[in-house]
């Protein structure tokens, strides 16, 4: 993780990593809960990657403070670890038994100190994301003030788009686009894969002609088997991550035959990553998801990167429920973010939402940033208790 908001030039005021340390207020918790939820999704998912349908598992982080404050955290790791090296049965496995025991009974001064008890851990991002949220929850909770202003967000509302997985054949895809088109989405973003690319982004093109759009390829091609060409001809406002995300010589060789940017995104696993893609010239964009990058410290670092650099970034999503979502809109206020997000409501994906009231795109094309201190958006025990397929704990209630 950078030790210093400034990555070089002319100084700058702290920016949103050292705010982010600097914010103090004693957490000692008595208590921690794990659970794994099975959450019936109401369609199927479809990238380079695979199928997500049926069924999704979801852990979630209770912490309770000693004065009864709680906080919630997610970590919705995937099933196989193609995304990352991050699952749902590793991710349980390092919250209970490395993660969590290690912050019990013990005073922080803050959450970005108590993310410090795990900083030796390497990798387990979704598993440290999870529990440096709920932190952050607690410590909102109990300066009363939101997420977004106490990390110095500058939007109330977060321009969005929709990301659409490949489908059984582009008819179907367009019915899908025009419905959310409708519904206020401005921005489509397009799963892509070899024999599902040219000719999918040529017919959304010609459908959609005023609507920015961009592709996605989830690490599915190489320099020699992709359409670069045919694709750098539809004036997309990115192509992301296009080849393997550790192929950083590769993408940026790629890069330099390129008029569109290359959005980095399984490059971007952490500050130290995404600089040095940055630094060879492998993407233009950098995409930023807390979960894969293990926490919201290390995405105030990237973002700050992003903003001393002048690179464009914006916040993705990994299905999250409307917990993770909570926290995805209040980093998405921060003044780097200044192209559209994914920020699908949990209704697009899930028959029901583990938060209550839950969010939901406006015709403007925005979703607002929640204005509740510490979860943003209030979550619903019960709905967690009844989906919960495996609960842990340690600590007690008194």
């Amino acid at each position: 993780m950078q030790t210093s908001a400034n990555t070089g030039g002319d100084p700058v005021s702290p920016g949103s990593f050292e705010r982010a340390k600097a914010i103090e207020t004693p957490i000692r918790l008595r208590r921690a809960d794990l659970f794994m939820l099975s959450l019936p999704m109401c369609r199927t998912f479809k990238s380079a990657y695979g199928a997500s349908a049926g069924m999704k598992r979801a852990i979630l982080v209770r912490l309770e403070d000693e004065d009864g404050t709680v906080g919630w955290g997610e970590a919705p790791a995937p099933e196989r670890p193609v995304y990352g090296t991050d699952t749902p049965e590793g991710t349980w496995s390092v919250l209970a038994d490395l993660i969590l025991p290690g912050v019990m009974a013990r005073t922080f001064s803050g959450p970005s100190q108590l993310a410090k008890t795990w900083e030796d851990l390497l990798g387990q991002h979704y598993a440290k994301h999870a529990a440096e949220s709920a932190s952050w929850a607690i410590a909102s909770e109990k300066i009363g003030v939101p997420l977004a202003l106490m990390w110095g967000g500058v939007r109330a509302r977060i321009p969005v788009g929709e990301s659409f997985s490949i489908y059984d054949n582009i008819e179907l895809l367009l019915e899908e686009i025009a419905l959310r088109l409708q519904e206020g989405f401005s921005r489509i973003k397009l799963k892509i894969a070899p024999g599902w690319d040219v000719s999918v982004v040529s017919a959304v093109k010609n459908a959609f002609p005023e609507t920015p759009l961009s592709v996605d390829a989830n690490c599915g091609y190489t320099v020699e088997s992709g359409p670069w060409k045919e694709l750098d001809d539809f004036d997309l406002l990115m192509i992301e991550q296009p080849l393997p995300g550790d192929a950083l010589i590769e993408l940026s060789t790629l890069q330099s035959t390129l008029q569109t940017p290359i959005c980095l995104d399984e490059s971007a696993t952490g500050y130290n990553t995404t600089r040095t893609a940055l630094h060879l010239g492998a993407g233009r964009i950098v995409n930023i998801k807390p979960p894969r990058l293990g926490g919201l410290l290390e995405c105030f670092a990237v973002h700050d990167l992003c903003v001393d650099l002048e690179v464009p970034a914006w916040c993705g999503g990994t299905l999250e429920t409307g917990i993770g979502r909570g926290f995805n809109l209040a980093l998405a206020s921060l003044p780097g973010f200044t192209m559209h997000a994914d920020m699908s409501p949990a209704r697009i994906f899930y028959e029901e939402d583990l938060v209550e009231p839950t969010f939901d795109i406006e015709l403007d094309g925005c979703i607002s940033v929640p204005s509740r201190p510490g979860n943003g958006f209030p979550v619903v025990p019960e709905r967690v208790e009844r989906l919960a397929i495996r609960k842990w704990s340690i600590g007690s209630t008194k």
